[in-house]
């Protein structure tokens, strides 16, 4: 297992706090407002395969700052990574970009909130599920 201090994990996720009823109760997920994402689960997988589950806690922060006109995601001690391009499709808010010679990709759903995203290096990959709110 790779230490959650991987530079695009920690830029990603922003130690913060959000109530679980505040994420359900928010509108439009479109990009047109900043989002705060909540990370409820992440799975860890090798290049052999072999994949972990994990459970955010104290080492693995929780949430995202997504903030789709500036074009930034925040993290951990305001850190700030490019949005590098923004798609709607289908209903979806798709988010990509790429730094330090690893890729993020995340989608969206403009209608609920519910948001998957996954961090891909050459030897693993981090897959995240959580939820959106527009605090």
């Amino acid at each position: 297992m790779k230490p959650w201090s991987v530079p695009l994990v920690t830029a990603l996720l922003i130690a913060t706090s959000v109530s679980p009823a505040s994420l359900a109760a928010a509108g439009s997920y479109d990009g047109s407002r900043p989002l705060l994402c909540a990370v409820d689960l992440i799975m860890e997988c090798d290049s052999y395969g072999r994949c972990e589950r994990h459970l955010p806690d104290l080492s693995a922060p929780k949430f995202i700052r997504v903030d789709v006109a500036g074009k930034t995601l925040t993290g951990d001690g305001n850190q700030k990574i490019p949005l590098g391009t923004v798609t709607h499709m289908d209903g979806q808010l798709i988010l990509q970009g790429g730094e330090n010679g690893r890729s993020w990709s995340a989608t969206i759903s403009e209608d609920s909130g519910r948001m998957a995203a996954a961090l891909i290096d050459n030897d693993y990959t981090f897959s995240l599920f959580g939820a959106c709110a527009i605090p």
